[in-house]
């Protein structure tokens, strides 16, 4: 595998309202690999991501796809590259789980035929088949989020926007579905929550604090107990992809300060 990044987002800053969300940030994300975004609420995660699906223009800097500049791109060419699963969905007034996945679809030049048969799969895969010509506001939480995964899994972008992809899912169905991203080798960028999610599927994480990138790495090198006092406010270790906690911290005393 080249060591060439397939996307590179350079010296970029995004302000929000006014507000910098995003400041002077910096990464480079290699092909086929799962690149983590973590940090605490606020860090900029979503933001950024928010760029790379272009629902937000940066200030400055810019994102690169394949060496080619995000605005040398058409709104319909970069969206068949780079597919998003976003927090919150669109309109669902009259459609079904079939026309989500489809309307996906439609911007594919992809027969008639083959796109009922891309829609379909990608609904068995997310173990909505049943379910496929049901009204979609009926669908719960989960159901709705696994709609909106099998319509990217339909599409399959070169590169994977994933925005808290294992909201409102059950534990089956996070590991299912991440799982099927790596089995397809896609390039994949991705905010966690779950830190024992990150450190199972992520090749890179890459830490934000207040819009700053702050640390990147190996999950187990980035994610230290320094790392997790400081900006995950948690006296913690990360052991394999599990996450040991002493419990929250209420004072201002390092841990390993305290042990010395």
């Amino acid at each position: 595998m080249s060591d060439e990044p397939i996307l590179e987002i350079c010296d970029l800053s995004v302000d929000v309202g006014g507000q910098p969300y995003v400041r002077d940030l910096s990464l480079r994300v290699k092909r086929g690999q799962f690149h983590g975004l973590l940090g605490p609420n606020g860090a900029g995660k979503t933001t950024l991501l928010r760029v790379l699906y272009r629902a937000l223009r940066p200030q400055a800097g810019e994102v690169r796809l394949h060496g080619r500049a995000q605005s040398e791109y058409s709104p319909i060419e970069w969206s068949r590259h780079v597919g998003a699963l976003v927090q919150g969905g669109g309109l669902l007034a009259g459609l079904t789980p079939a026309d989500i996945v489809e309307i996906g679809l439609t911007m594919r030049d992809i027969p008639c035929e083959k796109r009922r048969e891309a829609t379909q799969d990608a609904l068995q895969l997310v173990g909505l088949q049943d379910k496929a010509n049901q009204d979609a506001e009926s669908l719960s939480g989960g159901e709705l989020q696994r709609c909106y995964f099998a319509q990217l899994l339909a599409c399959d972008p070169e590169v994977y926007v994933l925005d808290e992809p294992t909201n409102h899912l059950d534990l089956h169905y996070q590991l299912r579905l991440l799982d099927e991203v790596r089995r397809r080798g896609r390039t994949a960028i991705v905010s966690f929550h779950d830190l024992g999610l990150a450190a199972r599927y992520c090749d890179t994480v890459h830490l934000m604090q207040e819009g700053r990138l702050v640390a990147e790495g190996m999950p187990e090198d980035v994610l230290t107990r320094e790392v997790l006092y400081h900006h995950y406010r948690v006296d913690g270790v990360l052991e394999g992809h599990s996450l040991k906690l002493e419990g929250p911290v209420l004072d201002r005393t390092s841990p390993l300060q305290a042990a010395e």
